[in-house]
């Protein structure tokens, strides 16, 4: 449901001052009381320059109009804008959302919810709070985070989680890092995919490695299945949102979010038939249905596909990636002729919407690594298989690196996840097996609330080289694999300045700098 706000409103929204900003930091009113109120929910996101999404379930699980108060003033005392969006039931597992449009560019905006029954009786749900983005010529600073692999092979929420940050605060019990995220007063955060693990239980206690401290590890509440059912992948989505922290982080921080294959099953593809319990026999496609809704019902995403791409001032456009729904066999990977990655329809509108971006940065956000090389070798899930050779995926994106440089489009710059661990990779033609491309730059992390793996060996097509890499196994460190949090566990923070230079910054989830790197941008 779009809604417009009053021309009245819209009016009086425009002579309202916008956020002080100095250097590259703005000044927020405090948030600190931005919680939600009887457990209910809410979220913002896929914000523009001129309107927002705002998603909130009804916790108290009886039918119900979603009704959204919005203002410009904290206290929602007058210039109120009331928008009645859609009845959420059972049919939605009470989830709901709104489009509003009209809003004013670079402004602040408080909102709350309200569930009206059948009589004109409301309760009030959740509060929350988002800013929309600046127009294509402004130039304030931007800062967001990207992060991926929340409570993943059976890492869930521990309330005896306790990390020490930089500034010396204690966080204790649950996802920790959402609320050291959180005190970065972003503009906006990126959620890679894996978002939830529905084809991984939860015990109740867990044993911790003991090269990282030893002890149990408490699943507090546990989760004994792997989803099949719809209901179950909406249990997942419940089961982290009931979690403090993340949804005080949803209430304050708008999101852009995209999904990988967890949301459903471990390197799924389409058509795929799923042998193994409990699906047995059950096809990737039914499944992967099933998964996809659940992801719509609980996600502020607007319209009706994972791939899509938001303007966000003059110097920044993000291109958000759906590489699951349409790509080919992962067992036909090493195909010399090549197999689809993106699908022929979003591979020719990225394509088109790179040509066409007048941002200064062109971030693009593929949940998988375009070199780093994951799954077994029947198995090769992401775009390489570790061959020199341009094979199978790679196809595809060596198609897509030659139309970059071809049309002298500038400034690429690739973040992702996936794979555990964190890593900054650069390319160069000169090191690569095909060579018709520009230099560029790829920025992993992960995971926020999940096992920790790698490293992995880099497929040498494209020229990679690891610049930067933290994980389990490496030259300098010989911990186990599969670790809990907070170790090793990173996220990813940039920021663009009025200059149109691009920091990028990799932190460990007490928010300690762990890597950083100042892109100067190609005019």
């Amino acid at each position: 449901m779009k809604t417009r706000l009053s021309r009245r409103l819209f009016l009086a929204f425009s002579t309202i001052t916008a956020s002080l900003v100095i250097g590259s930091k703005w000044l927020k009113p405090a948030l600190a009381k931005f919680t939600t109120e009887e457990g209910d929910t809410v979220q913002s996101g896929d914000v523009t320059d001129t309107s927002a999404i705002i998603w909130a379930r009804n916790n108290a699980e009886t039918n119900a109009r979603l009704v959204v108060e919005i203002t410009t003033l904290r206290r929602f005392r007058k210039l109120v804008q009331t928008v009645k969006g859609p009845q959420v039931s059972q049919n939605t597992d009470y989830t709901g959302k709104v489009d509003i449009s009209r809003l004013r560019p670079n402004q602040t905006y408080y909102y709350r919810v309200l569930w009206e029954d059948s009589q004109n009786k409301a309760r009030q749900g959740g509060v929350g709070v988002f800013r929309t983005a600046p127009t294509p010529v402004q130039t304030r600073p931007v800062r967001f985070v990207w992060l991926a692999d929340l409570a993943g092979q059976g890492w869930g929420r521990n309330p005896d989680l306790e990390i020490t940050t930089t500034e010396g605060d204690v966080i204790k019990g649950g996802y920790v890092a959402f609320e050291v995220m959180r005190r970065f007063e972003l503009d906006f955060a990126v959620f890679l995919g894996d978002n939830i693990y529905a084809d991984n239980e939860i015990p109740s206690q867990k044993g911790i490695p003991v090269e990282v401290g030893g002890g149990t590890w408490v699943n507090n509440p546990p989760k004994d299945f792997q989803a099949v059912s719809l209901a179950e992948f909406r249990e997942n989505w419940k089961y982290n949102l009931e979690d403090d922290k993340l949804r005080r982080f949803l209430a304050q921080t708008p999101i852009y979010i995209q999904w990988d294959d967890h949301e459903a099953v471990n390197n799924w593809y389409p058509g795929e038939i799923l042998t193994e319990a409990p699906y047995n026999g059950l096809s990737a496609d039914v499944l992967a249905e099933r998964a996809k809704q659940a992801l719509f019902e609980y996600s502020p995403i607007r319209g009706d596909k994972i791939y899509r791409k938001y303007r966000y001032g003059k110097h920044l456009e993000l291109f958000l990636l759906d590489e699951r729904s349409y790509r080919g066999p992962n067992t036909e990977n090493s195909n010399p002729n090549g197999i689809e990655m993106l699908g022929q329809e979003q591979f020719e509108w990225l394509k088109k919407s790179l040509k066409a971006s007048q941002a200064t940065w062109k971030v693009i956000s593929s949940d998988d690594p375009f070199s780093i090389v994951t799954g077994s070798t029947s198995d090769r899930d992401a775009w390489g298989q570790g061959s020199p050779e341009v094979l199978g995926r790679e196809v595809q994106l060596s198609q897509l690196l030659q139309f970059i440089k071809n049309e002298g489009i500038k400034n690429v710059v690739v973040i992702t996840a996936d794979v555990h661990y964190a890593a900054a990779i650069s390319y160069e033609p000169e090191r690569a097996v095909f060579k018709d491309f520009n230099p560029f730059w790829e920025f992993v992390v992960g995971p926020i609330h999940a096992g920790a793996f790698g490293q992995n060996e880099l497929d040498p097509s494209f020229g990679p080289k690891y610049e930067y890499v933290r994980a389990p196994q490496t030259a300098t460190s010989q911990l186990p694999q599969n670790l809990p949090p907070p170790n090793l566990h990173s996220f990813g923070l940039a920021e663009v300045n009025s200059q149109g230079q691009l920091l990028v910054r990799i932190h460990d989830i007490t928010g300690k700098v762990l890597y950083e790197k100042l892109l100067n941008p190609q005019s």
